[in-house]
């Protein structure tokens, strides 16, 4: 009996971290289902919200997104996303004006630079056509809500709205 018990244990013991291991595989689609049933999303501050409209431009597009407002305890001002698209195919230099609320009138001209090497820094110009759009002067990567970027193969620029 006692050369047998410790067998036993031993054998218990790896059934145990065997069954540990194997769980998170075996259940894996259990926990996939019950965290996209819970509604956990990534805030739009971050993702700049969702697409609302597509410009199509000479050989790019222009995708507009729905206005973002920032929640109670952030200290952005609320923006507007642009994704100038795909940036390989932008001229040297853009300058566009943008109906962003489809009432058929420009409401911003964008300005930038396009440069070959994708990691140099990028600055914009948007001048306001419409009141509700901040103009902007030489804007980097100032803030969440002022600024402009080149993400994988689009340009996003972000133009804050007046409140």
């Amino acid at each position: 009996m006692r050369i047998l018990a410790p067998k036993l244990g031993f054998t218990a013991a790896g059934l145990t971290m065997l069954a540990a291991a194997l769980v998170p595989f075996v259940l894996w689609g259990a926990f996939t289902k019950g965290f996209s049933s819970l509604g956990l999303h990534v805030d739009e501050m971050y993702t700049g919200g969702p697409k609302i409209r597509t410009i199509q431009a000479a050989g790019y597009t222009i995708e507009i997104h729905r206005e973002v407002s920032p929640h109670m305890l952030q200290r952005e001002k609320p923006f507007v996303q642009l994704d100038w698209k795909p940036a390989s195919s932008l001229p040297s230099h853009v300058s566009d004006p943008v109906d962003i609320d489809a009432d058929g009138k420009p409401d911003i001209r964008a300005d930038f630079d396009v440069p070959k090497d994708p990691k140099t820094p990028l600055h914009v110009d948007v001048e306001s056509l419409n009141p509700h759009y901040e103009p902007m002067r030489n804007v980097k990567k100032e803030k969440f809500s002022a600024l402009i970027v080149r993400v994988d193969n689009t340009v996003l620029v972000r133009i804050p709205v007046k409140r």
